[in-house]
């Protein structure tokens, strides 16, 4: 039913100055988008202002989490952040049918920790136990990282049909990553809590195409067209089912 490209965002703990810099190519074409927090900031703040931005939830449910001790102050924390979010993609997509039962108390209405990468036909399964639309997702920056990508939206593999969700890191896209390994570095040399725009500079890819480059590509092509957050895509299913 909708078959362009749907941005989502992992942020990912990433200092306010990265996620500032995706932003701003977002507002720039006017392009729609999710993100899903991790903490805190008050670049987070000023993206709870903006239209085109929905903000939903990414909880870390593995032991020694930040986010808290288990799933319940998990959730709660990261709804002291973003009270009014509907949507949830959950770290490294841990999953569980009794924590997919619980986000109905906190008002997620949507999940998106299924990755289908490459799928054609993908379409969101709604369960009315759960009262929770699922979307699986179609493609993931550093999972492209393995596939030896040539990110460029001309590679046929994405020109299929059916609903294409796209998610990105922030980290990533500033980095231009086109593999893991300078950002490992960057993890290494320098605490993600102490990352600065002077000191990750020998860390960014500016010899080849990497994420940054498709993500400004994929952005570009949706410049006055129609584009959805995740919850707009419920609206738009719910009429389905």
């Amino acid at each position: 039913m909708i078959e362009q490209p749907v941005i989502t965002l992992d942020c990912e703990w990433a200092p306010d100055f990265i996620l500032e810099h995706v932003a701003d190519v977002l507002i720039d074409k006017e392009v729609k988008s999710t993100w899903f927090v991790t903490n805190e900031s008050s670049f987070i703040d000023e993206l709870k202002k903006n239209s085109l931005f929905e903000l939903g939830l990414h909880p870390n449910f593995y032991p020694n989490s930040t986010q808290g001790q288990e799933s319940d102050s998990v959730l709660k924390n990261l709804k002291k952040i973003v009270p009014h979010s509907k949507s949830i993609r959950t770290h490294r997509l841990f999953q569980s049918s009794p924590l997919l039962a619980k986000f109905q108390e906190y008002g997620i209405e949507n999940d998106v920790s299924i990755f289908l990468p490459y799928t054609k036909n993908i379409t969101p399964h709604y369960s009315k136990y759960l009262n929770l639309f699922r979307f699986p997702f179609f493609w993931e920056d550093d999972a492209e990282m393995i596939e030896n990508s040539s990110w460029s939206t001309k590679d046929i593999r994405l020109n299929v049909s059916g609903l294409k969700i796209y998610n990105f890191h922030p980290i990533l896209i500033y980095l231009n990553s086109d593999d893991m390994k300078s950002f490992y570095q960057l993890k290494e040399s320098v605490s993600m809590l102490k990352v600065t725009k002077q000191n990750i500079q020998k860390y960014i890819n500016v010899n080849r195409p990497g994420v940054s480059t498709f993500f400004e590509e994929i952005v570009s092509s949706l410049s006055g067209k129609e584009s959805y957050t995740i919850n707009d895509l419920r609206k738009v299913y719910q009429e389905i089912f």
